[in-house]
């Protein structure tokens, strides 16, 4: 999961957080692994992994805690996610990518994306933290697969959304 913390996201951080959350637990009951990668500017994320049994509530805690500030850029958050998956052991994972605004990807980014997409067999699902604001989804549809909207179906109704996706 790729959770944008820029600084306007500052009211809707609880919420995405207990959406990783609800991932994790997901992911490891599921025997899997999961990693929360935290963004905001240009170059500026932490990523948080998640082995089943190798991990404890110290480091949950320090993952909810985190909240990096500054602007928005979807490529940095997006270029760790495929080295995850191309090297770090997550081959099968989908990506979830929640954000509260607008940022574009260079084109040449979005290609080599989408080719990175059809290689490794990989989803991105995005979800919009809009409903102060509707009808910013447009930022995700150029790479994501699905786009769910706080603006159009309810932050439970997403989740429930996601996790039975995922779960099928």
């Amino acid at each position: 999961m790729c959770l944008d913390e820029s600084g306007s996201t500052i009211e809707d951080a609880p919420w995405g957080k207990a959406v990783a959350l609800a991932q994790l637990d997901a992911a490891i009951a599921g025997g899997r692994k999961f990693a929360l990668v935290h963004f905001s500017s240009r170059g500026e994320y932490k990523t948080d992994v998640f082995m089943p049994g190798g991990y404890g509530v110290d480091d949950v805690f320090a993952a909810v805690e985190t909240f990096l500030d500054g602007g928005t850029n979807f490529e940095t958050p997006l270029r760790e996610a495929l080295r995850l998956v191309e090297g770090g052991g997550f081959e099968n994972a989908d990506i979830v990518f929640v954000i509260d605004g607008v940022c574009s990807l260079p084109e040449e980014f979005r290609d080599e994306l989408a080719q990175k997409k059809a290689t490794h067999g990989f989803k991105i699902t995005g979800i919009v933290m809009d409903v102060e604001s509707p009808g910013m989804g447009f930022s995700l549809r150029p790479f994501c697969e699905d786009v769910y909207r706080t603006s159009e179906l309810s932050r439970d109704g997403i989740v429930e959304a996601i996790i039975i996706k995922r779960a099928a």
